[in-house]
């Protein structure tokens, strides 16, 4: 048989030392416990209804209590997460600091780290700000990104420690609107990178356009000669080429090859020669951009060019340098290749102008260009020159005539003279020798009358027979119906007249040298010629005879 006790009662030390007693029952113990944690569920399934997030507490339950911090301090324990506000989370107050605006700190109300957050974007704004033509250095950039997330850190651990409170701290927006805003500000940072970026590749464009402009508006100026505006076309291809390679992706990059080719085609001009200066110029070993090979590719044609336009103005060493060069350093290249072709078109235009009225000036072109040929090493080259060589001496009578027709009677003798020396060969070599006596009859005495020789002289109807009375031999020339030349040997047997004295002159001798020549009857002009050159009888004037019947004639000299 049992019986029931009644409960014990236990004693229990006061924390100040004294002991007080409590009654054991367990059904109390556990409506407690209901109690509290029905008190705990009803506050997690709360509704939000206001901008303040609170925690309900238990009626008759003093917060805190129960816990070892007591009511006067935070617990060392992270509270339930029932029990932290939405709107306080750690990740929530991280997001929104990721805007670079602080807000995070904002929300939690946290002044000081609120105006550092704004302090280190202002920071970034004084650098970035204003755009330039460069941007900012990268690390500016990366710097700025590591403290936002050092913000970002900063805020969640700030709303962490602060939910360990039994009572937090207020905060600035709902649970749902903080949400909101920090997924909403989320995108801030990168759309502002975004549209630096733009911004700053615009007014970059704006520069290099900028800089494009001025380059091209200082070729203006340039003249057709390449060389005195070397250092101006050089300065402007630099900047294209800077641009280009700098800039590679902008729409200034993209107007530089149109740039280059309008420098290199103003710097080379119309004029070959000079285009031949450019095109080595840029093809020098070092130089930058495209223009390099362009103009390596094209000093082949340049020497072709620059070689052929000297020889069209008889600048024939300046020619023959550049072909040469051509030939010797291009030799497989298409120009070196057409040249013999160029040359042979060259020469026979040369040779048709022969026919043409400034036959001196067209044979003198002839006449250096069949040297001009002839020193080529090419086999091809100078076989040309053959050709030419035929041509030249009709050239070299048809200028003689002409100038002794405008009785430029020096130049006449000259150019004949070089006929009868270089070519005496030639069917026109008879002819040119009685110009050239007609040219030294009239340089002795211009207002004689000569005239040109007849091509076609009439036949000879007198017969003159010269003697000579004088040791030296004796060269008499004449013009007239007929020109030509007597000739007559020395006389052994005879001496230098003394001056005033008469030879006794027969119509007959078997010991003085003569000749006779048959001439048609007419009115002569006639003088002497001493070692190639005609001079007047006595050494100053010439003499005119009328022969209509055949006769004879003596000559001699005086002592000197």
């Amino acid at each position: 048989m049992s019986t029931d006790s009644a409960p014990e009662k236990a004693s229990t030390e006061d924390p100040s030392g004294a002991t007080s007693e409590q009654t054991d029952t367990t059904d109390e113990t556990v409506s407690a416990l209901l109690s509290e944690a029905a008190a705990r569920a009803a506050s997690v399934a709360a509704p939000e209804t206001s901008s303040v997030a609170t925690i309900e507490e238990t009626p008759g339950e003093t917060p805190g209590a129960d816990e070892p911090g007591g009511p006067t301090g935070a617990s060392d324990e992270p509270a339930d997460p029932g029990d932290l506000p939405p709107s306080a989370r750690p990740l929530t107050a991280a997001l929104l600091n990721l805007s670079g605006l602080g807000l995070g700190y904002l929300h939690l109300r946290a002044w000081v780290r609120l105006a550092v957050a704004l302090a280190a974007t202002a920071g970034l704004a004084w650098v970035a700000l204003p755009i330039g033509r460069d941007p900012i250095a990268v690390w500016w950039a990366v710097g700025y990104v590591g403290v936002l997330a050092l913000f970002a850190l900063d805020a969640a651990l700030l709303a962490r420690r602060r939910a360990r409170r039994v009572t937090p701290r207020r905060t600035v927006w709902s649970p749902r609107a903080a949400g909101r805003v920090a997924w909403a500000t989320l995108a801030v940072v990168p759309l502002l990178f975004a549209g630096y970026v733009v911004t700053q590749h615009e007014v970059l464009e704006e520069y290099l356009a900028y800089d494009l402009d001025q380059a091209a508006e200082s070729l203006e100026g340039a003249g057709s000669v390449f060389a005195p505006f070397r250092d101006r076309y050089d300065a402007a291809y630099a900047t294209y080429v800077r641009t280009a390679d700098e800039h590679p992706g902008t729409r200034a990059a993209d107007r530089v090859p149109g740039l280059v080719d309008d420098l290199y085609a103003q710097a080379k001009g119309k004029d070959e020669c000079n285009g031949l200066t450019v095109a080595r110029h840029f093809a020098e070993p070092g130089t930058p951009g495209p223009l390099q090979a362009v103009a390596q590719s094209e000093v082949p044609e340049a020497l072709h060019d620059c070689g052929l336009r000297s020889a069209g103005l008889g600048q024939f060493p300046t020619a023959k340098k550049y072909l040469t060069e051509l030939l010797t350093d291009h030799p497989v290249s298409d120009p070196a290749a057409a040249l013999p072709g160029d040359l042979e078109k060259w020469r026979d235009g040369l040779l048709k102008d022969l026919t043409g009225k400034d036959g001196c000036d067209d044979t003198e072109h002839v006449t250096e260009s069949t040297g001009f040929l002839a020193g080529f090493d090419s086999g091809k080259v100078s076989a040309l020159a053959d050709e030419a060589r035929k041509q030249v001496p009709a050239g070299l009578l048809k200028c003689g005539v002409q100038q002794l027709e405008r009785r430029q009677y020096a130049a006449a003798a000259q150019n004949v003279a070089g006929l009868l020396e270089s070519y005496p060969r030639a069917k026109e070599a008879e002819y040119a020798e009685r110009v050239q006596i007609a040219a030294g009859i009239a340089l002795v005495d211009p207002k004689a009358g000569v005239k040109v020789p007849a091509r076609d002289e009439p036949e000879g109807t007198i017969t003159l027979t010269v003697y000579n009375y004088s040791p030296d031999e004796f060269e008499m020339v004449y013009t007239g119906p007929a020109t030509g030349v007597v000739e007559i040997e020395a006389c052994d047997d005879c001496e230098h007249i003394e001056k005033g004295a008469d030879p006794e002159c027969n119509a007959y001798s078997l010991t003085h040298p003569s000749t006779t020549v048959t001439i048609p009857k007419g009115d002569y002009i006639t003088a002497t010629r001493h070692d190639g050159y005609v001079q007047g009888w006595m050494g100053n004037e010439v003499d005119k005879v009328s022969y209509t019947v055949s006769g004879a004639m003596c000559t001699w000299t005086y002592e000197h």
